[in-house]
C-alpha cells in the first residue's frame, strides 16, 4: 500500500492538477481537468514517485490513454519523458 503524499509533494500535485492535462495544452492549446500520472519505467512495474504529469481521463486510461496502449500513446504525442520536460519548462 503506497504512503500518503507529504504536504509538500501535495503541494506540487494540486499545480501539476492546476495545470491540467500535458497532452491537451501542448497538442491542443486547451485547458482540461487532469488526474496525476506517475511515470512509468521505474522498473519492475513500479511508478516513478518523483516525476509525474497531468494528463486527462482520455489521455490516463481511455482509449487513447497511456495506460491503454503506451507505445501508440508516446508514438502519437511524444514519450512520457518528453511530456515531463516539456510540462516542467511550461508550468
Amino acid at each position: 500500500m503506497a504512503k500518503k503524499p507529504n504536504k509538500e509533494k501535495q503541494k506540487e500535485y494540486k499545480k501539476c492538477a492546476s495545470f491540467g492535462c500535458t497532452v491537451c495544452a501542448k497538442i491542443y492549446g486547451v485547458f482540461s481537468e487532469c488526474e496525476i500520472h506517475h511515470l512509468t519505467g521505474a522498473g519492475m512495474g513500479l511508478r516513478n514517485e518523483e516525476k509525474f504529469i497531468g494528463l486527462c481521463h482520455l489521455h490516463h486510461r481511455g482509449k487513447e490513454g497511456v495506460h491503454h496502449n503506451k507505445k501508440t500513446f508516446e508514438e502519437r504525442f511524444g514519450t512520457q519523458e518528453e511530456l515531463y520536460e516539456w510540462y516542467k519548462n511550461n508550468d
